[in-house]
């Protein structure tokens, strides 16, 4: 896994296998351990990942989702996906690779071939040293230099601070410690062995307006506190996306797609959502596509399965 900006999963809603939110300011050097994080991870400018791994096993809801008619010759699907699983999961889920195979095309957030005209812009990340302290840096150096990815030195001037803390979180555990790509880019290399030619969604015009009203400081706590800590998914709450009080729920009815997105969600995903369906939309009538993106894609009133519907199309989860 590359840290450069282009090569991350972007936003965050991304997800996918924890909900880590940003920390307040006095978080900062503290060693606090994991029940009193749950507790003071409260107010965050913006979510790193979108959902725990159990959605992928969950009862309520499928996260693959078919879509059918209005005109269509073939069938599409929809993958909500948790960025930073393990790619093993696949294995689990033969389903999911079983569609892959059987799909025309790939169309994924990130990789793949541009459709249509496309927005292109340079994408800022401020160098890493200018954003941590020297200790901090000195630490963060120390953890990524220990495992597979290596020093970040290299990639000071060039580096996404989300991909970042994807890695620190996939280091983290055990089943991804050593997984060099994310979820997503892991199935998007397996759609190319199998010759798919695959698309990508993203414009880097977005991407970087994204990234120009990026907190990169708040970011940067989120690191060094997931680097000094041992945080597990279940121990952190949701608040930032969602109501803590209504988080178990949200969680066994994962989707809502008859509620309304809180304005956050909205604000991180709706101008996705809305450069997205013009390209998903003919590739769809030209063959069956596979379409993964994170989970809250899918999500809620604003998500793709809803706009989907509302373009006329039948959409129905897949059981998995």
């Amino acid at each position: 896994m590359r840290f450069d900006a282009s090569s991350t999963q972007h936003l965050s809603c991304h997800v996918p296998l924890t909900l880590l939110v940003v920390m307040r300011n006095t978080l900062l050097g503290l060693n606090i351990s994991c029940l009193k994080m749950k507790q003071l991870l409260m107010t965050g400018y913006f979510a790193i990942f979108l959902l725990p791994i159990v959605v992928l096993g969950q009862k309520n809801e499928s996260v693959v989702w078919e879509v059918s008619g209005n005109g269509l010759s073939k069938s599409s699907y929809l993958f909500g996906t948790v960025h930073i699983a393990s790619a093993k999961l696949l294995q689990r889920f033969p389903k999911v690779m079983n569609i892959a195979k059987s799909s025309d095309f790939g169309l994924f957030e990130k990789g793949g071939n541009v459709i249509g005209n496309v927005q292109d812009a340079d994408i800022y990340s401020p160098p890493l040293d200018s954003i941590f302290t020297k200790s901090e840096y000195a630490l963060v150096d120390s953890f990524f230099t220990a495992s597979s990815y290596g020093s970040i030195k290299p990639h000071n001037n060039s580096a996404s601070l989300v991909g970042m803390a994807q890695a620190v979180m996939m280091i983290k555990k055990e089943e991804t410690k050593d997984q060099d790509m994310t979820f997503d880019d892991f199935l998007h290399f397996e759609m190319q062995r199998l010759n798919k030619p695959t698309f990508q969604l993203d414009e880097t015009g977005q991407m970087a307006r994204q990234e120009a009203k990026a907190d990169h400081r708040k970011v940067a706590e989120v690191i060094v506190v997931l680097i000094k800590n041992d945080l597990k998914e279940e121990e952190i709450t949701t608040p930032d996306l969602y109501d803590p009080k209504t988080y178990n729920e949200s969680l066994r009815n994962d989707l809502m797609l008859d509620q309304e997105a809180t304005a956050y969600l909205k604000d991180n995903t709706m101008e996705r959502h809305a450069l997205w369906l013009p390209k998903i939309l003919p590739k769809m009538r030209e063959g069956s596509c596979l379409v993964t993106v994170g989970l809250a894609h899918l999500k809620y009133k604003t998500g793709l399965i809803q706009l989907l519907r509302e373009k006329g199309f039948v959409v129905r989860e897949v059981e998995l």
